[in-house]
């Protein structure tokens, strides 16, 4: 969730994630004081409840361990670790990183340590491979995901009834395509049984609009070279709907997303693009609801948004073995990593703790979330897709949404992407 990774509050950015650690044995001394002891400072962007559980949980099977959090607020985070590593070292030793571009270029600056020795641990553990890939420079292994995300389409059953809507089919090799998912909305629109007849959980969102692109067969909007191309025939088709939504009354413009929820939750919107999250969110609600896989472009490839903050070890860390067992505990051992996201309350990513928060999940609310399970994993493992690690992500995600935004509230598909195409080119190059 940041969410950025995914939510980066709760609803209106990704519920900012975090990452960690894992285990070595307790009484190293490599590391630590000369009795052994060793202490550890984690960097992150949430606030200190959501790590203390798993943070408690590992110092007592590691008691020579102790992990001091440094909680830094999000808006702040990736300038005050630019700050700190950049100056010597900081004294962080491990810490989390965002998706896409910060992956890189604190690679690039010699921050992120080399984590390819547990890479094939990973790789075991992981529910999907990508999970893992996703997360290397030039096939270096520099972080590890300890939470993701997915997509789903979620609908009101009573609005599509009474608007005499069949529901999507929850096959998660089956799944709508956004053709499909327009003329129902309009058919909702027409039988005026709802106030909103589809809503995306982020507007205007690089997180939850980056399918769009790639579905339709315009790549990610950059690519590994930097060169920004919102003007392609693909990006054209995504974006041409994205406008078309708002200039027909489907989606509303002036709501914000942190009321999405809330909307769709009350009965007053049909459908509703959202993550794992939405199930708690629309069972606190009143409201017959079911779900289906994400939605996919007539002849274009299946995509479905994923990803959440990354953990990794600094490189100029003084417990590198204190700082592995810890980023172990809570990405590759499933007893850690289950720990960790039951906190989050978000998707834990080794395979033994996402089959017990699936099938909880899935259980949460009889036959309307009895899907989760299978679609999710189905959509990590077949089409998941994770924002590009280029240079100059820092300003091209920005620059995106902005772009988006002006789209949702007007702008001309093709006169605003060739306008962002320029803008971030530009921005990007005054960053080389």
């Amino acid at each position: 969730m940041h969410t950025n990774p995914m939510r980066a509050t709760v609803v209106a950015g990704f519920t900012i994630f975090a990452l960690a650690l894992t285990g070595c044995a307790g009484g190293q001394s490599a590391d630590g004081d000369s009795d052994g002891a060793v202490t550890l400072t984690f960097a992150n962007a949430d606030p200190a409840e959501t790590w203390t559980p798993v943070i408690e949980a590992f110092q007592k099977e590691h008691p020579n361990i102790t992990v001091k959090q440094l909680n830094i607020p999000y808006a702040q985070y990736t300038s005050t670790i630019n700050q700190r590593l950049g100056g010597g070292g900081g004294g962080i030793d491990v810490m989390v990183v965002d998706a896409g571009g910060g992956l890189l270029d604190w690679t690039n600056r010699g921050f992120l340590a080399d984590l390819s020795a547990l890479k094939e641990d990973a790789l075991a553990a992981s529910v999907s491979e990508s999970m893992v890939t996703a997360r290397e420079v030039d096939g270096t292994l520099r972080a590890i995901e300890p939470w993701t995300t997915s997509q789903f389409l979620y609908y009101n059953a009573d609005l599509l009834a009474a608007a005499g809507v069949e529901p999507p089919s929850t096959d998660p090799s089956d799944p709508w395509t956004y053709e499909e998912l327009t003329e129902a909305a309009r058919t909702v629109q027409d039988s005026g049984v709802a106030e909103y007849p589809f809503l995306f959980d982020q507007w205007d969102s690089y997180y939850q609009l980056q399918m769009l692109g790639r579905s339709a067969g315009g790549g990610d909007g950059i690519d590994d070279e930097g060169v920004v191309d919102f003007s392609n025939d693909g990006w054209q088709r995504a974006l041409t709907w994205y406008h078309s939504l708002f200039e027909e009354g489907l989606s509303p413009r002036g709501i914000t997303n942190d009321k999405n929820g809330a909307l769709f939750q009350t009965g007053k919107a049909a459908f509703m693009i959202s993550g794992p999250w939405g199930v708690a969110v629309n069972e606190d609600g009143d409201i017959a609801w079911g779900m289906a896989p994400a939605p996919y472009f007539d002849g274009g490839e299946r995509a479905t948004a994923t990803d959440s903050w990354g953990v990794a070890i600094a490189e100029k860390s003084e417990n590198q073995d204190a700082a592995e067992a810890f980023l172990r505990y809570i990405t590759i051992d499933a007893t850690g990593n289950a720990q960790s996201a039951e906190v989050a309350g978000i998707a834990p990513t080794t395979k033994d703790a996402y089959a017990q928060y699936a099938e909880r999940v899935s259980s949460t609310a009889g036959e309307s979330s009895a899907p989760f399970g299978d679609i999710m994993e189905y959509q990590l493992q077949d089409n998941a897709v994770h924002r590009p690690v280029v240079v100059g992500y820092s300003v091209f995600e920005p620059g995106a949404n902005q772009m988006f935004s002006d789209i949702r509230n007007g702008s001309d598909p093709a006169e605003r992407a060739a306008q962002a195409d320029k803008e971030i080119t530009e921005q990007i190059a005054r960053l080389k």
